[in-house]
């Protein structure tokens, strides 16, 4: 079960990093649109929600894969059989 922790901890990184871009764009163009309010210039309108919430929703599994990768479960303690030999678990 390591090496399955390992990917889904690599793959919620990813993801993090993936919304943390896409809300960084969507953010970018929230920008762009209010300097263009501001100067009284117009400029196409693009809807930033969609993007916002594409973003927060990457962030918001990629934050649950890596908190479901960390998790170690219960600690089992260590079987001895009644011939000496010890099974780690």
């Amino acid at each position: 079960m390591k090496i399955v922790s390992r990917i889904v901890a690599i793959i919620g990184i990813l993801a993090l990093v993936a919304g943390i871009g896409i809300l960084g764009y969507g953010t970018f163009q929230i920008w762009q649109q209010y300097l263009a309010i501001s100067a009284d210039r117009s400029k196409s309108f693009v809807n930033p929600l969609p993007m916002s919430l594409l973003g927060t929703l990457v962030v918001a599994v990629g934050a649950f894969l890596i908190g479901l990768s960390l998790y170690r479960g219960v600690g089992r303690p260590d079987v001895i059989k009644p011939d000496g030999t010890t099974i780690v678990r």
